[in-house]
Formats: structure tokens, C-alpha cells, sequence
């Protein structure tokens, strides 16, 4: 019998409560695994052929990636103007960055974090992914795992930074297995999108599963919202992928770009 004891895989996993029940949610909902009792489950039949991707993503799921997050350091935090002492007492290795290279720079979680006066800058790792049905599901998990980083973070230096107010500096969201980016992909075709704010549409490869329509910038995740609605309504309808409908397309996501 398989190992299913919700505590264990917790513990071996290092998950926190709410991240471990959004798996299973997913999981169950898919058909994955089976709940035989209370915090019991077992993985079904259809989870015995599963690739490495295979469970969750669907075309035009969301993948946001690419984040860049601050953190709001409070003033009250003690000896923070101290921080390279501390790196230096406990010898934890870091590295002076920043424009005026007097920013240390640690590694937490395979994450660079730089330790800001008034914020910690983190950095996400390249090939890391948060998969959702949608941007706003996405981007939930992605702030679950801010939380592990900074809760590590406040173990290393013995401090306790609260990650209560957190920002995005880079955010990228793309529809994978997006038949558009399909087609163009196919086709040869380079997109990349831009307006006075600069670069915010593109389509391109990065999982080589086909393609991804992907936005970026400032507002990727205010556009990715409304992008994914209209594809989908448009979807249902059984459109066909023609230079009209590209265009159609740039079109109204660009009007809601500028809202």
C-alpha cells in the first residue's frame, strides 16, 4: 500500500497546509487520486501513465513565471541596518550588488534575494512555473511560495520579517498549448507586441510543448485576465486561427492594455 498519510507527504514534501490541499483538490478533481477516508487518498488508475507534465496542463491553462517580488521590510525590524554583520556573524555567503553596489545579496530557496534598505527584492528561479485555470489562481500559488521564501529567510539571518505587503516588479503570464502560438510557431512567425509602455504581447516556445500566447510588462496580469475570457468565448465558437482573427484579436486586447 502506497504511502497516502496526509502528515507524511506534508512533511516530506515541506508544504504548508494550504498548498498541500490545493494539490489534492486539483488531483481529485481530474480524477488522480481517490479520498477513501478522512486525510486518506490513493492514486487512482488513471495516475499510473503519467508524464512528468501530464496532470494539470490543459490547453490554455495559465503559467505564470518570471517573477520578480518585493517585499515590505517594517522599520521596526531590528538591526537591519546591520544585515552585512549578521551575514558576516553567521557566516552565510553573499555577494554587494545594485546600481551603487552596497546591496547584499543572499541565496534562499535556489532564490537571489537581495536585501534592500527598505525591502527585499527576490528573484525568482528561471525555470520555475505556477500553473491555474487562470492568472488569478496562478498568481495565488505564486504568493504561497513567497511565503516558504521569506519564512526561510527569517530562519537563516534569526529575524522576522512578516510578508504581508508584497509586490510584483516582473510578472509573465502565457495561455500554454495555445493554438494560436501553435500555428504561428509553426508557421515561422516572430510576435512580440509593443506600445508606448513597451513590450506586452508575445508568442513563443519555452516549455516545447507547441506554444504560448504570453503577456508581460507592467500589466500582464490585468491583461492575461481579460485575454483568456474573450480566447475562450471566441473558442467555444469554433473559430479559425486567419490573419482577420490575429488581428481582431490584438485589437481587444489592446483596448483593455489601455483601460
Amino acid at each position: 500500500r502506497r504511502d497516502t498519510n496526509l502528515g507524511r507527504i506534508k512533511e516530506k514534501l515541506g508544504l504548508k497546509k494550504e498548498n498541500l490541499n490545493y494539490y489534492l483538490r486539483q488531483l481529485k478533481k481530474q480524477g488522480f487520486i481517490i479520498q477513501k477516508g478522512r486525510g486518506w487518498y490513493e492514486p487512482s488508475k488513471k495516475s499510473e501513465n503519467l508524464t512528468k507534465y501530464g496532470i494539470f496542463l490543459k490547453k490554455d491553462m495559465i503559467r505564470g513565471h518570471a517573477y520578480v517580488w518585493n517585499v515590505k521590510i517594517p522599520k521596526k525590524i531590528l538591526k537591519w541596518n546591520k544585515r552585512i554583520k549578521i551575514l558576516k556573524e553567521k557566516r552565510i555567503n553573499y555577494k554587494i550588488v545594485g546600481a551603487k553596489e552596497t546591496t547584499p545579496r543572499i541565496k534562499v530557496l535556489g532564490r537571489k534575494v537581495w536585501l534592500c534598505n527598505d525591502h527585499l527584492r527576490i528573484f525568482d528561479k528561471k525555470n520555475k512555473s505556477y500553473y491555474g485555470e487562470t492568472a488569478k489562481e496562478s498568481i495565488y500559488i505564486a504568493f504561497q511560495e513567497i511565503k516558504l521564501i521569506v519564512d526561510a529567510l527569517n530562519r537563516k539571518l534569526g529575524i522576522l520579517i512578516k510578508p504581508s505587503k508584497i509586490s510584483f516588479q516582473k510578472e509573465h503570464y502565457a495561455l500554454i498549448k495555445n493554438d494560436l502560438a501553435i500555428e504561428e510557431n509553426k508557421r515561422g512567425n516572430i510576435i512580440r507586441i509593443k506600445d508606448d509602455t513597451g513590450e506586452w504581447l508575445l508568442i513563443d516556445d519555452s516549455l516545447e510543448q507547441g506554444g504560448e500566447l504570453e503577456t508581460v510588462g507592467k500589466k500582464a496580469y490585468q491583461t492575461n485576465i481579460p485575454m483568456q475570457k474573450w480566447w475562450n468565448d471566441n473558442k467555444e465558437h469554433n473559430f479559425k486561427v486567419t490573419p482577420s482573427f490575429l488581428l481582431e484579436s490584438i485589437n481587444q486586447v489592446t483596448k483593455n492594455q489601455q483601460m
